[in-house]
């Protein structure tokens, strides 16, 4: 499948973000970062024509280390392409916090075993999991509701950011002071988390209103069904994001428990936390 090949392909090209020697691993690109100095250029790789979803996943791989090394999108490329990439910044950001809570005890026991971590964090992989629906589905031109074409198209460029910026503001507030320490994963962290926004919110990427009906309607097409468990989606806090309630509800009870279990899954295996499953060069 040539969207996991290719994908695969920088993956592997830009190797190990946790490897110290790496130049284009979190070390590397922080410390050109806090120099102001460019940032390293990312080894060449071709985006085949007329294939945009093997330029999103590969733009994922890209964005997985840093938004900012992600090269211009090719002309004609689908608006929902750019968004889309940034699920890449939402997989890293929860492996670095995931690593965190492994390596961190409060009151005597393991931060990860703590259940309103465990909601939060089976909260930001349920909002990944939206997201990478979204986007994918629209770069791939879905139309889920045939007398509403473009339906999908906005969703995924109103809803998906707020989704995704508002999943890693959640996870800083996890990594609590160690977000503000300047050194190893955690300042990467703060790196993804700045990036991240700037490309999804920076100048000249205006963000529309969501269109809280058109979702509804969408979450519940055979398309959306045909994808993803509508269970899991239904469970995205991001969703509360087209409404105004002020404090964004967290999965719970056994949707929580199967979010947290497939996301512990697929980290522990190695492999993306998007659909493609693919696997990744990051080191346990």
């Amino acid at each position: 499948m040539i969207t996991a090949t290719l994908a695969g392909a920088v993956e592997e090209a830009l190797g190990d973000p946790y490897d110290d020697t790496n130049p284009h691993g979190f070390r590397a690109l922080l410390d050109a970062s806090e120099r102001r100095a460019p940032l390293v250029a990312a080894t060449p790789w071709h985006v085949p024509d007329g294939d945009p979803e093997s330029v999103l996943h590969a733009l994922r791989a890209v964005h997985r280390r840093a938004p900012a090394l992600a090269p211009a999108l090719p002309a004609g490329a689908p608006a929902a392409t750019a968004v889309g990439a940034s699920v890449g910044s939402l997989d890293s950001a929860l492996r670095i916090t995931l690593r965190h809570l492994r390596s961190r005890h409060l009151y005597g026991a393991p931060a990860i075993d703590l259940p309103a971590l465990r909601a939060l964090l089976a909260g930001a992989y349920a909002d990944l999991l939206l997201c990478d629906t979204l986007t994918t589905l629209a770069v791939r031109g879905t139309e889920p509701l045939p007398d509403r074409p473009g339906a999908l198209a906005h969703a995924a460029t109103a809803l998906a950011p707020r989704a995704l910026q508002g999943a890693m503001d959640r996870l800083s507030v996890v990594m609590g002071s160690r977000f503000y320490i300047r050194e190893g994963a955690h300042a990467s962290f703060q790196r993804l988390l700045h990036e991240t926004q700037r490309a999804l919110f920076g100048a000249g990427r205006p963000v529309p209103a969501p269109a809280p009906v058109l979702l509804t309607a969408l979450r519940t097409a055979p398309a959306f069904a045909g994808f993803a468990d509508p269970a899991l989606l239904a469970a995205a806090p991001g969703l509360a994001l087209e409404g105004s309630v002020r404090r964004v509800p967290q999965p719970g009870g056994a949707v929580q428990e199967r979010l947290y279990a497939e996301l512990i899954a697929r980290y522990e295996a190695g492999t993306a936390f998007d659909h493609t499953r693919r696997a990744l060069p990051d080191r346990p």
